[in-house]
């Protein structure tokens, strides 16, 4: 490894998306009420970064598990099939640039896996720079 590139490892993850998202299903538009995002404990790859300080540039890719808690409780009292309430797992492909104090805003895309409710295909995510 060179010199100005660092390694870490992401070990926590838990952020929360009050307002929801829509979701399209048997169509209708349901607010899915709050969205959880949290590190996927379980995956084998992923959940890792590197800092680039040659290039003042963060890198990292984890894997998270995104619910929604209300809209799943909705589903199951309609009596769904337990594979629409379950989560979904993406994956966070994301950079930003390290700041002079070495912390750093990351920004990109969250590719989904397929989903029984929502489609890959058709569902766009990314995480957006702070303030």
């Amino acid at each position: 490894m060179q010199p100005s590139l660092t390694e870490f490892r992401i070990t926590d993850l838990r952020a929360q998306v009050a307002e929801g998202v829509v979701v399209q299903w048997q169509g209708q538009e349901l607010n899915s009420g709050p969205l959880n995002i949290e590190l996927d404990e379980t995956a084998s790859t992923g959940n890792r970064g590197v800092l680039d300080y040659g290039h003042g540039r963060a890198h990292a890719n984890f894997q998270v598990l995104l619910t929604f808690p209300e809209l799943a409780s909705t589903l199951e009292m309609l009596g769904v099939d337990s594979e629409l309430t379950q989560p979904v797992h993406a994956v966070i492909c994301s950079e930003g640039q390290i700041l002079d104090d070495h912390s750093f805003v990351l920004t990109g895309p969250c590719k989904l896996a397929d989903h029984a409710l929502l489609s890959a295909e058709q569902t766009t995510a990314s995480v957006l720079p702070g303030t």
